[in-house]
């Protein structure tokens, strides 16, 4: 077989080519990193695993990696944090930023840039733990009014209402723009990291690439909101807050309000919409738990004639119990990803990650942990009630809502939320899965989603 001098030099410049590649792509780990699982495929790495297999590779890396290991996936090394080792980052609060991980992985300081995706907001934490988590007394009645009004709509409702008033969340429009926030955010940062082989920073810049030539999905619902705003609940927070430093409402103010109304939405409204969705595949698909639960919401709808307040709500234990179960069983495997800040981190295995690394909190090696109880992968629909461990609260074993000083401060109203929702929807329906099995719970690399499958409600005969 004969080659032209021009085959032999194209053929070895494309391999010096792919050599290069393959060198500047080959992971680099510093002294004392944790160790880096092996992998077959260069620049690929452990991607396809990642997202095709991620519960039993976890799962194997664990017992043979130990506590803290790496994966090379969609081109950069990550790291992963087991049940000792995501303690530690939760309570190094000051060297690892959960927000700033979320800038990396979806860009939405593009979309919001007066807040800076969600990391310039000061006083978020404590706006929503002064002017929700200590008046849910005053929502209560909001919420059940909205899920009575349509069942079908109440996630989008029940945040309108209470972060920006009655008066203003009687506008259909401004409601339909809370209910398409998160869909939109979901849609526009739906592209697969696929370009991260090259480098994280080619996807970033390809992913964004509409919005920094002016398109911006939130952008109508912001102008939408801004119609109606006046300086009620979270505006007038923020106007009274010093730190802010402006007693003027100004368009300027008003754009950042907005945006910070957004975070807050997208946060809410995504995350108790899936775990009220989460909920019902679980009732709905163990008739075992239909009677009891059932009588429990019977014998409070008595009592309280119709008319829930927290009073009620707290009495709902067994339901409470469901929720808490629910939660820990449908999370994700990894997540809660959080980005090192400090010029490097040292666990208490004495393995060291650098700056700028993403770490993965591993959620199943809490939530399965042998501590939870002999069978830790069982659903245990009673394990709260039982334990006197409610759905709002943070131990080592359940930490889907964060631990430490940086749990999420608006798990209360959530919580209650999606007790009120599950409270109305037992009362009115029989609810079963169409194949009147247990759903098998899906996941997307890592991330949990919602079955494909159905719920059928039928009417309970009064």
């Amino acid at each position: 077989m004969y080659f032209s001098f021009e085959t032999i030099q194209t053929l070895v410049v494309g391999f010096i080519v792919i050599y290069v590649i393959l060198w500047i792509r080959e992971p680099r780990l510093c002294k004392n990193e944790p160790p880096l699982v092996p992998y077959k495929i260069p620049i690929i790495g452990h991607t396809i695993d990642f997202v095709f297999n991620a519960k039993t590779f976890f799962s194997e890396c664990r017992k043979q990696y130990g506590d803290t290991f790496n994966l090379h996936v969609f081109g950069q090394v990550i790291t992963v944090a087991g049940n000792k080792a995501l303690r530690e980052v939760f309570k190094a609060g000051d060297s690892f930023d959960l927000h700033e991980a979320n800038k990396d992985m979806l860009p939405v300081h593009h979309l919001l840039p007066r807040v800076n995706g969600s990391s310039n907001i000061p006083h978020l934490s404590k706006m929503v733990r002064e002017e929700i988590t200590t008046k849910l007394s005053l929502y209560t009645g909001r919420m059940q009014e909205q899920l009575m009004i349509a069942i079908n709509k109440e996630i989008g409702d029940c945040p309108t209402n209470m972060v920006v008033g009655e008066e203003i969340a009687k506008h259909e429009d401004i409601v339909n723009a809370f209910a398409n926030i998160a869909t939109e955010f979901g849609t526009f940062f739906s592209l697969p990291p696929f370009l991260s082989f090259i480098h994280p920073k080619v996807h970033q810049q390809v992913s964004t690439l509409p919005i920094r030539f002016g398109w911006n999905p939130v952008r109508k619902d912001i102008n939408t909101m801004k119609k109606y705003m006046r300086p009620l609940d979270v505006i007038e927070y923020y106007l009274n807050e010093p730190g802010y430093g402006t007693t003027v409402i100004t368009d300027e103010y008003l754009n950042y309000i907005c945006e910070v109304l957004v975070v807050l939405i997208f946060g809410s409204v995504h995350s108790t919409s899936r775990q009220i969705a989460g909920a019902l595949y679980d009732f709905a698909g163990r008739p075992e738990l239909w009677d009891d639960l059932y009588e429990e919401q019977v014998k409070i709808d008595k009592e309280c004639n119709g008319v829930l307040t927290l009073e009620y709500i707290d009495k709902m234990v067994k339901l409470d119990s469901l929720v808490r179960e629910s939660i820990r069983s449908f999370g994700d495997i990894a997540g809660l990803i959080h980005k090192c800040m400090d010029d490097s981190f040292t666990f208490k295995n004495n393995t060291t990650i650098p700056k700028g690394r993403m770490v993965y909190i591993y959620i199943n090696d809490s939530h399965y942990d042998k501590l939870y109880g002999s069978e830790p992968k069982s659903f245990l629909p009673y394990y709260g009630l039982n334990n006197k461990k409610l759905a709002t609260s943070v131990d080592k074993n359940y930490i889907a809502f964060g631990a430490g000083k940086h749990a999420c401060p608006g798990r209360f109203l959530a919580v209650n939320e999606i007790k009120i929702c599950l409270h109305k929807l037992i009362l009115n329906y029989h609810l079963k899965t169409e194949s009147g099995k247990i759903n098998e719970k899906k996941n997307i690399g890592p991330f949990a989603v919602l079955p494909s499958t159905g719920i059928i409600f039928e009417n309970r005969r009064k």
